[in-house]
């Protein structure tokens, strides 16, 4: 569990997996819940089950759940932002806009990158490694720009895919290749991993 001090209020987020979509016997009701799938919610298990409470002066004013069908991905502090009254946090591949301190959904949007890591400011806007692209994407959701690489923004072998820098973003894709872009999305730099011949061969 985490847990974020705004203005007046304490806000928990944590993981609940655990719960079931409409069953009475879930060990606690939240006041809203959001799940986006269109088809029958009875044939689908959501992997990802995202909690938001908000306290005032330690009483719970406001709860909700984001259910979400991809990726069983927790809460990480990359993983959300708070400011201006609102929330956006990832659910798989969707970002949602809540209001605080209501949990009213603001906006969500699906953008068909399979997963989202995490999500960063950049100005006034957000930047979002995802594993398909990189977005940069308004407040409002709407998309600036993406980027993608060769492969896939995920890697095995420990190495930081995703690094914002003074003036650019520095990614390394599955196969290990580099790529450094700017904040307009424009790429700067591209080093191909390079396979020795031995390698190959083999």
């Amino acid at each position: 569990m985490m847990k974020v001090n705004y203005k007046n209020f304490e806000i928990e987020l944590l993981d609940d997996p655990n719960y079931s979509l409409n069953s009475a016997d879930n060990f606690r009701q939240y006041k809203k819940v959001y799940f986006q799938e269109k088809r029958q919610e009875n044939c689908f298990y959501p992997e990802s089950k995202h909690v938001i409470i908000i306290k005032e002066f330690g009483i719970e004013i406001s709860s909700s759940i984001i259910c979400e069908v991809g990726w069983a991905m927790n809460v990480t502090e990359d993983s959300f932002i708070i400011e201006e009254d609102k929330i956006w946090i990832i659910g798989c591949s969707e970002i949602y806009c809540l209001e605080i301190p209501t949990l009213e959904l603001i906006w969500q949007k699906d953008y068909n990158s399979f997963a989202l890591f995490s999500i960063h400011k950049l100005d006034d806007d957000f930047v979002i490694h995802g594993e398909l692209e990189i977005l940069r994407i308004t407040k409002e959701g709407e998309i600036i720009w993406s980027f993608g690489g060769r492969d896939i923004w995920v890697t095995i072998d420990g190495k930081n895919v995703f690094t914002i820098e003074n003036k650019s973003i520095r990614l390394f894709d599955f196969e290990s290749n580099e790529y450094v872009i700017d904040f307009d999305g424009k790429q700067i730099e591209d080093n191909p991993r390079i396979i020795s011949p031995e390698i190959k061969n083999k």
